[in-house]
């Protein structure tokens, strides 16, 4: 019997899309599609199965309601609810998922979509369907960018670089990390959908069994990696800032913080001893590479 699906198309001004779509991200585990329609303004298209709709729905609803406090120089969101059947909504993913170049080296596709010529880039395949992180969010993007520029400076032949995956949402990082040379890896997420999700990656990318995955809240962790990844929230990251701080001994990349509250976040981090020693600043998001004070 065949599921059927609940969609918000929400069509909103350009620049208020990273906030919507990371108020959505942090709602639901799932993904979103993105349609450009004229320019300066896009459609998002969320889906939501039959017993989230109450929940998540109202969420997001009121969440859209309240935009024009943050943007008060948009037209309010225009937002239409339908409903299709779950065949419908897997045939809509294959048709607006497509791959995407990250850094110097990535390249995200999803499993139906492999790309043929590759160059120099190396494939991270995911699935997009089931949980936060397919490459196309400007977090995700910051995440990866900076991991690479911190794998680049220190994976050598002669040395083991770990790396901790905080939030891992679909492993999109945990899986790009272990491909640019980071051994060993620990990706968690306290969503078992998503570690779920995740394991399902990593099968795509055949990397069952050697990349460590569980659920597990940021709290439990006592061991420290050469590098860390944490794409979570603003509330999150300065909560918590005293592990984060103690769990990476080179570098820690963290994302998941609207533009507004970014300069606030890097002043609590060098308050504890941390220096930004890279950033990426998006549209709406900002993402960060910070080292210990020597």
């Amino acid at each position: 019997m065949s599921q059927n699906w609940n969609t918000i198309e929400i069509t909103t001004a350009k620049q208020a899309e990273d906030s919507i779509t990371g108020f959505i991200s942090e709602t639901i585990t799932r993904g979103f599609q993105i349609e450009d329609l004229s320019p300066g303004t896009v459609k998002i298209v969320v889906y939501l199965k039959d017993e989230e709709w109450t929940l998540s729905g109202f969420k997001i609803r009121t969440f859209l309601n309240n935009i024009n406090k943050f943007f008060p120089n948009i037209p309010t969101p225009e937002v239409t609810v339908n409903q299709l059947k779950y065949e419908n909504w897997a045939v809509a993913w294959k048709d607006n998922f497509k791959p995407v170049k990250i850094g110097s080296r990535l390249i995200v596709a999803p499993p139906w979509d492999k790309p043929k010529k590759l160059g120099d880039r190396i494939p991270v395949i995911i699935e997009p369907a089931e949980a936060f992180g397919t490459g196309t969010h400007e977090t995700t993007q910051g995440c990866l960018n900076l991991m690479e520029l911190a794998l680049e400076n220190i994976v050598s032949d002669s040395k083991r670089v770990s790396l901790l995956d905080i939030g891992c949402g679909s492993g999109i990082i945990s899986i790009a990390a272990f491909k640019l040379g980071a051994a060993p890896v620990l990706a968690i997420d306290n969503d078992p959908i998503a570690v779920e999700s995740a394991k399902k990656n990593l099968a795509l990318n055949d990397l069952e069994g050697v990349i460590e995955i569980k659920v597990a809240e940021l709290d439990s962790i006592s061991d420290s990696a050469d590098v860390v990844v944490a794409n979570l929230d603003f509330v999150t990251l300065t909560s918590h800032l005293e592990i984060l701080t103690r769990s990476f001994k080179e570098y820690l990349i963290v994302s998941g913080v609207i533009k507004s509250k970014w300069a606030s976040l890097i002043g609590i981090f060098q308050n504890s001893g941390l220096c930004v020693t890279n950033q990426i600043i998006g549209k709406e998001w900002g993402a960060g590479l910070f080292e210990h004070e020597s």
